[in-house]
């Protein structure tokens, strides 16, 4: 019984020695993968914690830039706003300093005129007598009166200087302000009355010159020719409608070919008048008799006849 039972624990020592030996292996093999596995995990999260460090660092360096160059800006802003109030002072300056020549200018211009008129008060033009006693009046300008263009430009600015006042509103209250401001307004009410009626003047006149032209056109159109003595229009342009642009144009009522013109001369024309003045005679009664009333008078009147 001993040696049937010893034969099979033989084989199962072996198996159960290279089961051992396998699962040795196998854990040896695990342990070395995963010791590779730590080192390659060791290597990989030195290159993060190295590529971290670099975007630390990129970042940190960034930051330092940025902060310079907000104070590069900063510094240029400031230098830019202190530059422009310089300019914007200076410019102020200037403009009062021109404000200040410009009308120290115009007071001594003003000045200067009023010396020139106070000087000149005399007539320019000499009343010289003929031998008859007749007076005629020749204007004859001096040498000191001939003024150019650009002096008579000054007194221009001169003469609109004084009369243009300065509208001094320092020191008035409100009751001073309203009266002028009342003042002002009637004043600009008078002067648009001034223009309203100045510009009826205007188109008053301009409508009587077109119908004055009007009718010295119609005038010279029946003439042709024959007339020496008519005002003379040139057709071909027309000078009217080329000066008054925004005058209505002529309304034709009937056609030119409808108008005749009178060729009978005057001696003939006073001649029909004539007639047509004199009295007409008194109609001529015819009475007629009864019997030989009418009769007999027709036998006197052919008796005187034949007599």
């Amino acid at each position: 019984m001993s040696d049937t039972e010893e034969a099979p624990t033989q084989p199962e020592n072996e198996a159960k020695l290279a089961m051992e030996e396998a699962k040795v292996r196998k854990a040896e093999r695990i342990q070395q993968e995963i010791a590779e596995f730590e080192e390659q995990r060791k290597e990989e999260k030195a290159k993060e914690e190295e590529e971290l460090q670099q975007l630390r660092e990129r970042r940190e360096q960034r930051k330092v830039e940025r902060a310079e160059e907000e104070e590069r800006l900063t510094k240029l802003r400031v230098e830019e706003d202190i530059r422009r109030r310089q300019e914007e002072r200076e410019r102020q300056a200037r403009k009062l300093e021109e404000e200040q020549k410009r009308k120290e200018e115009r007071e001594r211009r003003r000045k200067e005129q009023e010396d020139r008129l106070k000087l000149c008060r005399r007539p320019n033009f000499v009343i010289t007598k003929k031998a008859d006693g007749g007076e005629e009046e020749a204007e004859q300008k001096a040498e000191d009166l001939q003024k150019s263009k650009e002096q008579l430009e000054e007194e221009k600015r001169a003469i609109l200087a004084q009369r243009i006042q300065e509208l001094k509103l320092d020191g008035l209250k409100s009751d001073g302000l309203i009266q002028k401001a009342k003042d002002l307004h009637e004043k600009l009410h008078k002067l648009m009355g001034e223009q309203y009626d100045l510009e009826d003047k205007f188109k008053r006149q301009q409508y009587d010159m077109i119908e004055l032209t009007e009718r010295a056109r119609s005038m010279n159109k029946g003439r042709g020719n024959r007339s020496t003595m008519g005002v003379k229009i040139d057709e071909s342009f027309d000078r009217l409608a080329d000066k008054f642009i925004n005058a209505p144009p002529k309304i034709q009522i009937c056609s030119k070919y409808e108008r005749h013109t009178d060729n009978r001369s005057y001696g003939d024309r006073m001649q029909l008048f004539e007639e047509f003045s004199k009295p007409k005679p008194p109609p001529e009664i015819i009475r007629h008799g009864k019997g030989g009333t009418s009769g007999a008078e027709d036998g006197e009147e052919g008796g005187a006849e034949e007599e």
